[in-house]
Parts: C-alpha cells; sequence; structure tokens
C-alpha cells in the first residue's frame, strides 16, 4: 500500500530560514495589519512601522492579504514612490 504524501502548504516546503519564519507568521499578523488598515490607507514603511518590524516582512504579509482578496493597492505610488494599501470593502 503505498501513501501519498501532500504537505498542507508546498509553498511553504519550498522556503528556509527567516522567509519560512515570516510566511508562518502571516496568519498570526492578519488581524494586526488589518486593524491598522482600519485608520485609513497605509504604504509599507507605514504599516512596517505601526507593527515595528522590518519592512520586508510587512510586505510578505501585504502581498498575501492583496493575493487572498483583504487588502488593495491604489492604482498609483504617491510622491514618495510608495502605493497606497487599503481593505477591501465587502459588497
Amino acid at each position: 500500500m503505498s501513501v501519498e504524501s501532500r504537505p498542507t502548504f508546498p509553498e511553504s516546503a519550498a522556503i528556509a530560514g527567516e522567509r519560512r519564519q515570516i510566511a508562518r507568521q502571516e496568519f498570526g499578523m492578519r488581524r494586526e495589519i488589518l486593524d491598522i488598515l482600519k485608520g485609513g490607507p497605509k504604504t509599507v514603511p507605514e504599516v512596517a512601522q505601526a507593527l515595528g518590524v522590518p519592512p520586508r516582512r510587512a510586505t510578505w504579509w501585504l502581498m498575501g492579504y492583496v493575493r487572498y482578496g483583504a487588502v488593495r493597492a491604489s492604482e498609483k505610488a504617491n510622491d514618495d514612490g510608495y502605493f497606497l494599501y487599503s481593505l477591501v470593502q465587502d459588497k
């Protein structure tokens, strides 16, 4: 009898080290990031500063939420070259 096992999150098996740790924290950070965005659109550096984490971590988490439709980016970057991220409003 052969048992075919497939990892639950195959993309996380392909990454290692710090990136894997950041990926594992994504679900836990969801509420904090969404609460930050309830105050209005924010850039990656603003979200990172509010969380007290490096911008690369905030970017990773925001892109995940964009991918799953909880957050959206503005169509144009601001004067500093950053896009503003805001909550997607349920219709």
